[in-house]
């Protein structure tokens, strides 16, 4: 609340005190008194929030004294934006829509304009409008593309029940909404960013309002978004239950020393998933550390789920191009030989761009049929020069694409 009485011509902020006292003319004075009437915080203005109420006494005191309520705008010029008149108290009231953000100087007169030396008037009484405004908390730039980071942020001032858009947008697009949410206590939102999971893209994202008064959008920054490719490896000791139709009594690995890894992969689609290989315990870190490099150079795979999907059987799961690891049996095509998959040492990558000429001289998987030729290069195969095949080569794995004969474009093993 801020109070000044009658003073001079020009703009002159009040003193410490209150209510500034009104200089004579003659025996006519007039005060005022201006009032934060329906904001969410007392004693203070907000841009398009509430109303000024300005009030104050006119002397001699009668009823009917006409007041006029001025301001001192960015023209360096005084406008009159209210007038009324006084009750039979001397007392006057009346109210005007806070609107734009600013410093705001008035002056009662009891009629013309401040600027006038005759005219009777009170001093300045100067408020501050201050900004509303909608902030968010930057999210970090880069995200994993499979994760759906919260973007949160507020409103000032803080204000509960207010309805804010969450936008988003493509770097080469427009805005468009994507959620709405009511403000809570503090005037706090939140978002799920959602937009473009397993996608390799780049978004930015704002929060807006509207405001109904100022017929316009308050409308926060914008904050970038990218969905990266990213391994987020996570491993957990393997359970009887995640092995149940790739292992059985005799087998030379069990559950106990074996891990269970689940990893981000590149699709052959272009799109992120999440995948799970089961490997022995001493073979994780390269695991991880091979399919990271390959991650990381945009090698793409195009299944890999647990073999028990197909109820452990091999031939099933490279008909259905799955990636593997860990998988107690025969080798394929030779039943006769223990394969190394028992021991959790080996991994087939890509099975049907990457088939397996077995011992039986046929080639697996039938659906592979078309890569037994080498070239053209296709997406997913694995050649000596490609990024996986470095990647494990450099931490002591074979690949079987040189063997011969018995090529297996398909196979890594550890071989140190």
């Amino acid at each position: 609340m801020m109070k000044a009485q009658a003073s001079s011509p020009t703009p002159k902020t009040s003193s410490a005190k209150p209510q500034a006292q009104a200089q004579a003319s003659t025996s006519r004075s007039v005060s005022l008194t201006v009032k934060s009437v329906g904001g969410p915080v007392s004693g203070q203005f907000f841009e398009d929030i509430g109303s000024f109420n300005f009030s104050g006494t006119a002397e001699p005191v009668r009823s009917g004294q006409r007041v006029e309520i001025w301001y001192y705008g960015a023209d360096h010029a005084w406008h009159r934006v209210r007038s009324t008149s006084t009750n039979s108290a001397g007392h006057y009231s009346v109210s005007k829509p806070v609107t734009v953000a600013a410093v705001r100087q008035f002056r009662a007169t009891l009629g013309g304009s401040p600027a006038s030396s005759s005219t009777v008037k009170s001093g300045v009484v100067k408020v501050t409008v201050h900004n509303a405004k909608v902030t968010i908390t930057k999210p970090k730039s880069t995200v994993d593309s499979l994760k759906n980071p919260t973007v949160s942020g507020s409103i000032y001032p803080a204000m509960s029940g207010v309805l804010v858009h969450f936008q988003v947008r493509r770097s080469n697009g427009g805005w468009h909404d994507k959620a709405t949410a009511k403000t809570k206590a503090g005037g706090k939102f939140s978002f799920t960013f959602t937009t473009g999971n397993s996608l390799l893209r780049g978004y930015s994202v704002r929060v807006r309002r509207w405001d109904s008064r100022g017929q316009r959008w308050e409308t926060s920054g914008a904050a970038p978004i990218k969905r990266v490719k990213v391994l987020n490896a996570q491993v957990s000791q393997t359970t009887r239950g995640m092995v149940a139709d790739t292992y059985r009594s005799g087998c030379p690995v069990g559950p106990s020393k074996l891990r269970t890894i689940r990893m981000n992969y590149y699709g052959l689609d272009k799109k992120m998933h999440r995948g799970v290989l089961i490997v022995a315990a001493g073979r994780v870190k390269s695991v991880e550390a091979s399919f990271n490099t390959a991650l990381k150079a945009g090698f793409r795979i195009r299944r890999m789920v647990n073999p028990d999907h197909w109820g452990g059987s091999d031939t099933k799961q490279m008909e259905d191009d799955n990636s593997s690891a860990f998988n107690c049996r025969k080798v394929t095509g030779n039943p006769y030989a223990q394969s190394p998959h028992s021991y959790g040492i080996a991994i087939d990558v890509n099975t049907r761009e990457n088939p397996y000429h077995a011992a039986n001289g046929k080639w697996y998987p039938t659906s592979g049929k078309s890569y037994i030729k080498r070239t053209p290069y296709r997406q997913g195969m694995i050649t000596k020069s490609s990024s996986l095949n470095k990647a494990f080569r450099s931490h002591g794995y074979f690949w079987g694409g040189l063997w011969s004969p018995g090529t297996d474009y398909q196979h890594f093993e550890y071989d140190k």
